[in-house]
């Protein structure tokens, strides 16, 4: 498989810094190159000793442990992958469809307000932030897309055991959803939310199969291969420390989105909201231009 990863630093008249990271690699996840830049930043301000890390002898070893909490794929290729015609070394596949990109934030409060709608007054049956928001917008695309709503959707989410050694590794967890009934804009978004919940399929290990089979020659996609949603909450995007100065804002893209579209729910900027264990989340999302 193929990495590349590029670091670019620009510098401005007032002082402030802009870094941008990119990350190519088809497992690649927002976890690891957040740890990667924040490790960097520990390197160059003396923190960190610049040396090799120790990577864990066996990645494909600990993944049964890590999605074990998930039921695995009966399917003979994953779901959530879709094979693509080359693309050298550019990493960016062809659309079939004109793709925009969009951004908007909900607040703290609009969330506590989502939740309650979706999850009821039962403090001990809520439904997490993350499934919340997937399932408005996933019943928003299936309005729009009423004659062919998505019916299988693709999550991306970090994985709670992952290693806290320092090590850097792979630490995202790639499943699939699929509704066993007709989904039209009449479904509720609880019972979405519930879906995204109970029913996730782990398909790491699939994916992991599928490209050691065509060792490593064809090119893959899995970020809108389905309608994808990715959770970057836990990834520490306002780690990275320069000189005792921490991020003012930082904010993820993808490029080479499939067709189906991919969401992003990112973390608020932690300095942007008056009560600090109350933030609110910033949805960016990826879908074809509607004329």
């Amino acid at each position: 498989m193929k990495q590349e990863k590029k670091l670019k630093v620009t510098r401005f008249k007032c002082g402030g810094i802009s870094l941008g990271l990119s990350w190519a690699h088809i497992l690649g996840d927002a976890f690891s190159a957040s740890e990667f830049i924040n490790r960097w930043g520990q390197i160059v301000s003396g923190i960190w000793p610049n040396k090799t890390p120790n990577f864990p002898k066996s990645d494909t070893q600990t993944e049964s442990e890590r999605s074990k909490n998930l039921p695995l794929s009966k399917d003979k290729d994953p779901l959530s992958m879709k094979q693509v015609d080359p693309v050298g070394d550019h990493w960016i596949t062809s659309n079939s469809y004109k793709m925009d990109t969009f951004w908007f934030t909900v607040s703290a409060s609009q969330l506590a307000t989502i939740r309650a709608e979706i999850s009821g007054e039962n403090q001990f049956d809520q439904i997490p932030i993350f499934e919340s928001l997937c399932a408005i917008i996933w019943k928003c695309v299936v309005k729009v897309r009423e004659q062919a709503p998505p019916k299988i959707v693709t999550m991306c989410k970090s994985d709670p055991r992952k290693p806290t050694n320092g090590n850097l590794s792979n630490t995202q967890i790639i499943s699939t959803v699929e509704a066993g009934f007709s989904i039209t804009k009449e479904t509720g978004p609880k019972k979405l939310a519930t879906l995204l919940l109970n029913q996730a399929v782990g398909e790491r290990s699939q994916i992991e199969e599928l490209v050691e089979r065509n060792h490593g020659v064809s090119d893959f996609i899995v970020y809108g291969a389905k309608l994808t949603f990715v959770d970057s909450e836990e990834a520490n995007f306002y780690g990275l420390e320069l000189n005792g100065h921490k991020p003012d804002f930082v904010y993820q893209s993808i490029q080479g989105v499939g067709d189906e579209g991919v969401v992003l729910v990112l973390p608020e900027p932690k300095d942007s909201c008056k009560n600090k264990n109350d933030h609110g989340r910033i949805n960016k999302k990826y879908a074809q231009k509607l004329k």
